[in-house]
């Protein structure tokens, strides 16, 4: 393999040395605790769970018999006896709809998935109103003694003035059905822009970018007509779900959908206007200035090498579940054991697929009382913390009843057990991390005070746009634009006067009004953080735990104050946890630090060529093997990136000295020689139209090389310096890690 070659894979070596994967520690001591409230979970894995099409004209059937059962006094037990089986099928018919959910998201273009689901949905706009007003009959009934005894009064006045469904609430409900399908499946399509004759969808252009094909300024100008295109398509299918959700609204008596969401869809302990003052309290107090803090410690971290390898790590499917098994029973001996049933039953999906919908969740599924447990991955380090975020929701359903009269927990509890979880974790990561620890702390605490902005800033578009009576798109944008500026998101002087990236955001479409539920929550998860800071790490978790295990009775409000927590509602609240990040986090004392030691970094002797620089896509590569002494530049201070590399330098970098051979070295060449000497080999096909040579598969699978827009390769196209420099870096990083 030549020493040189053999220096530089040490080097490597040494910077991945970090891995997370090589990091996994030893199974620590199980902590026993108590809070939960053992439930019945079916012993069946995933893979064994069959959708059925309940029938639903034999449902309503049902219904009527029970209904006219109980219309006489002798029939009470048999109208007692038929009640419960009853129940069970509408549970049954839930677990069903939560199954074609879970399978139409796995792939959105499996047609008979989609069907599955629209039929699954269409149940749920008739069964459960003729149960309820089933209810209303039979507590009217001399049948009904038994179901009193079972209801809260709350529940009895709930049935007794039940209206059913009007027909026109129906057909918007499946319209609405209709119109989410309609928008996974266009978000689903790849989105291109027009530039000097070529298509261009985001990959490509990325890629372009990272090749030197285009500059930063062409890169971005196109990347925003991608956006903007996407935006019109998406847009016009929210433009619709508008209509169709604030005709909703206005049949159930609300002057607009954000209030009949706020209390209907997710029963929340706050109205709207409440939570108007929490986005001002979001406004007034920093917390854009924390974000920006945070981001720029994390930005800093990612100059070292083994940070930047931990950010872009493997963490799908398997792989976070193992890093986090080992640390899950140090928390807690209940939460192993639901994290146990899930992984022993296979009651999970966070792995690569091609046609996933891009969105992440937790769902129950009734019938068996068993969680699921859906993601997309990103691809980066954020599908392990994200791993540990919907596990939180997945422990809740865990020890969540599943009784046909059990209730749910608000979603805002929800997402604070999920992001207190979260932080919670951030106590292993030393052992998981090592010296990268940190940096992934950094990551993390920055998104969960990015989600209390993105919380508010979410929240206040929706409320915008469901009280803006005939709302254009153009709108929709302008307004978006405005309230990134109001919340610090784009610099004051950003001369755009619309943003598109809204679209990007799936509960938009599918769970709107949704979003300030992050933003209320992070409070909670960063106060449980901070506090750990300040006292014993168990005590915290067990005042976690005992928030967590609270019965769903509670409300969002009354569980803070049963668990001793702050409120996020009370706008002072939020000024005392602005500044006990600041303080507790020594914000000031470490961006200080950065500062100095970015100084230090510039005094110091530094390898530089005129013509590389931070903004060029080859940067940190060509310094790496600059700064190794392995590549020098010409005596006029260029290294001339662009020009095509030659035999020379490539043994020169590999192997320690040229072989003289001025010639160039083609792409082709170069695959072919790096498969050797790193002794690679590939079975695939390779991706590329004009080239079948398994070398620039396996170099391809690799992520060393890529292709050009049109499917082409280029085998007999020379590398230019920089890519050489590049591919030799990747090819490296690719061999040690793998």
């Amino acid at each position: 393999m030549g020493k040189k070659l053999l220096s530089l894979l040490v080097t490597f070596a040494m910077l991945l040395a970090l891995c997370p994967a090589a990091l996994a520690a030893e199974e620590g001591d199980v902590r026993e605790t108590d809070f939960f409230t053992d439930q019945t979970h079916a012993d069946v894995n995933f893979e064994d769970m069959e959708f059925q099409r309940i029938d639903t004209d034999q449902f309503l059937a049902d219904i009527a018999a029970l209904e006219e059962l109980a219309g006489d006094a002798a029939n009470a037990e048999a109208v007692k006896e038929a009640f419960y089986p009853l129940m069970d099928r509408y549970l049954d018919l839930i677990t069903m709809y939560r199954l074609a959910n879970i399978r139409s998201s796995q792939d959105v273009m499996d047609k008979q998935a989609q069907d599955d689901f629209r039929y699954a949905s269409s149940t749920l706009d008739t069964v459960p109103d003729a149960l309820s007003l089933m209810m209303k009959n039979l507590l009217a009934s001399p049948c009904g003694g038994f179901l009193k005894e079972e209801l809260t009064e709350e529940d009895i006045e709930y049935y007794t003035n039940y209206e059913p469904m009007t027909e026109e609430q129906v057909a918007l409900s499946e319209q609405e059905t209709e119109l989410e399908i309609q928008y996974g499946e266009a978000n689903n399509q790849v989105f291109t822009a027009e530039y000097e004759g070529e298509e261009w969808d985001d990959d490509s252009i990325y890629a372009a970018y990272l090749s030197g094909q285009v500059d930063q300024e062409t890169y971005t100008e196109v990347s925003r007509t991608i956006a903007k295109n996407k935006n019109a398509v998406l847009g016009e299918i929210y433009l619709e779900l508008l209509k169709v959700r604030q005709a909703t609204a206005v049949s159930y008596g609300y002057e607009n959908y954000a209030e009949y969401a706020y209390e209907e869809i997710y029963q929340r302990d706050f109205s709207p206007e409440e939570a108007a003052s929490f986005h001002q309290a979001v406004k007034d107090n920093g917390f854009y200035d924390i974000y920006d803090a945070l981001y720029m410690l994390w930005s800093f971290g990612r100059y070292d090498e083994t940070n930047e390898n931990i950010l872009f790590g493997d963490y799908t499917g398997d792989i976070a579940l193992d890093m986090m098994e080992p640390y899950v029973g140090q928390i807690s001996s209940e939460l192993l054991e639901a994290f146990d049933y899930m992984r022993g039953h296979g009651l999970i999906d966070s792995g690569v697929g091609e046609n996933k919908d891009g969105s992440g969740f937790t769902t129950i599924l009734d019938s068996y009382g068993a969680p699921f447990y859906f993601n997309t991955p990103n691809g980066n380090v954020y599908d392990f913390t994200t791993a540990v975020h919907e596990f939180g929701h997945y422990n809740n359903y865990y020890y969540q009843p599943c009784g046909w009269n059990d209730g749910s927990k608000s979603i805002d509890l929800a997402e604070c057990h999920s992001q207190g979880l979260e932080l919670l974790f951030a106590h292993f990561y030393p052992e998981i991390f090592g010296e990268g620890g940190q940096f992934v702390l950094d990551f993390q605490l920055m998104n969960l005070v990015s989600a209390i902005s993105d919380g508010a800033l979410y929240d206040e578009l929706q409320l915008y746009v469901y009280t803006t009576e005939d709302v254009t798109l153009e709108q929709i944008n302008q307004k978006y634009r405005q309230l990134c500026g109001e919340y610090g998101m784009v610099d004051a002087d950003d001369p755009r006067t619309e943003m598109y990236s809204w679209v990007d955001i799936n509960h938009n479409f599918t769970a709107p009004c949704y979003y300030i539920s992050y933003g209320v929550s992070s409070p909670v998860a960063l106060e449980l953080y901070l506090d750990t800071l300040e006292g014993e790490y168990n005590d915290v978790v067990d005042t976690y735990l005992q928030f967590t295990a609270l019965p769903y009775e509670y409300s969002f409000q009354e569980s803070l104050a049963e668990a001793g927590l702050g409120n996020p509602m009370d706008p002072a609240y939020m000024a005392e946890l602005s500044e006990r990040l600041w303080n507790d986090l020594d914000l000031e004392n470490r961006l200080a630090e950065m500062e100095a030691a970015m100084e230090e970094m510039q005094q110091q002797p530094q390898v530089a060529f005129s013509d590389v620089g931070e903004n060029n896509w080859f940067y940190g590569e060509v310094m790496l093997l600059a700064s190794a002494g392995v590549i020098q530049g010409y005596e006029d201070g260029t290294f001339r990136p662009l020009e095509a590399a030659t035999w020379d330098l490539t043994m020169e970098i590999l192997a320690g000295e040229a072989v003289g051979d001025p010639s160039n070295i083609t792409r082709l060449e170069f695959c072919q020689m790096m498969a050797e000497v790193l002794e690679l080999t590939s079975e695939g096909e390779s991706p590329f139209a004009d080239t079948d040579d398994s070398a620039v598969a396996v170099m391809a699978e690799l992520g060393v090389i890529n292709g050009y827009p049109d499917g082409t390769f280029r085998p007999d196209q020379a590398m230019t310096r920089a890519e050489l420099c590049a591919a030799i870096c990747r090819a490296l990083t690719a061999a040690l890690i793998g």
